[in-house]
């Protein structure tokens, strides 16, 4: 089924389906109705018609003012969904960019790359908990029978904890949603893309570094989102309070999310 659910289109990367998995009760995420992907400012002409085609009315897009400045939302003519900036910041983006400053003159910093990644996802659930929850406002109030789309520039980390909060909603077990959260590794072709990445930085460094140093750059780790429900329980007692508390789902509008994208 993870064929079914990683969509290979030019220029977009981590294009993925979320149908299929099962909740509690039995009823499958529908198909073809929640997607989650990386940014869509590399968009292929080849790839337009065939993202109009899943009928996607809805796209939240996670990402700050200086990456929409630098990679821009612009739709084609053939698809121009009802857009919604909701900008989730971490601490990671900017720590990154001082990475690649610091390559000519220091060791690469592996074992600090993934402790900010780690702080990262600490972060973004509590000091963004606003934004997450215009989310969840979206795919609740804005049901018109079409599909929708949540993403922010690689699709791994703020829409990896996304994700694993709308799985958690619509009562999917928790083996389930690290399934789909570390299926980034296979959408992005982890192996390859962690060597691409490595050459480049060991260019600009002057000296080699290892393709398993820059995989929190590439891909994700168990431990990134058991950071983030750490510390969501930690400080709301549960991942269901913050549901309830700081993302507004009340038993009532949990219900009307699972009803858009459960199976009856």
């Amino acid at each position: 089924m993870t064929h079914q659910r990683i969509i290979q289109l030019p220029g977009i990367k981590n294009f993925r389906d979320m149908g299929g998995y099962t909740s509690h009760d039995g009823r499958p995420i529908k198909w073809g109705q929640l997607y989650r992907s990386g940014h869509f400012a590399e968009m292929q002409d080849d790839a337009v018609s065939l993202v109009a085609k899943r009928n996607i009315s809805s796209v939240i897009d996670f990402r700050s003012p200086s990456e929409l400045e630098r990679q821009p939302a612009i739709w084609p003519a053939a698809w121009q969904p009802n857009y919604h900036s909701t900008p989730i910041g971490g601490n990671a983006a900017a720590w990154v960019r001082e990475l690649y400053e610091r390559l000519a003159t220091a060791p690469f910093p592996a074992t600090e790359l993934r402790e900010q990644f780690i702080l990262a996802f600490e972060t973004i659930p509590i000091a963004n908990a606003d934004g997450i929850k215009k989310l969840f406002d979206v795919l609740i109030d804005e049901h018109d029978d079409k599909a929708a789309l949540f993403h922010c520039t690689a699709g791994k980390d703020r829409t990896g904890i996304a994700g694993g909060l709308i799985m958690t909603a619509l009562n999917i077990d928790e083996d389930q949603i690290f399934e789909d959260f570390m299926l980034t590794n296979d959408a992005v072709d982890l192996e390859a893309t962690t060597t691409h990445y490595a050459k480049l930085m060991s260019e600009k460094a002057g000296r080699v570094i290892a393709a398993k140093d820059v995989h929190p750059l590439v891909g994700v780790e168990p431990d990134f989102l058991r950071a983030a429900l750490a510390i969501i329980s930690k400080e709301y007692g549960s991942v269901d309070q913050y549901l309830t508390n700081a993302m507004g789902l009340t038993p009532e509008r949990r219900l009307k999310l699972q009803a858009r994208f459960l199976q009856d």
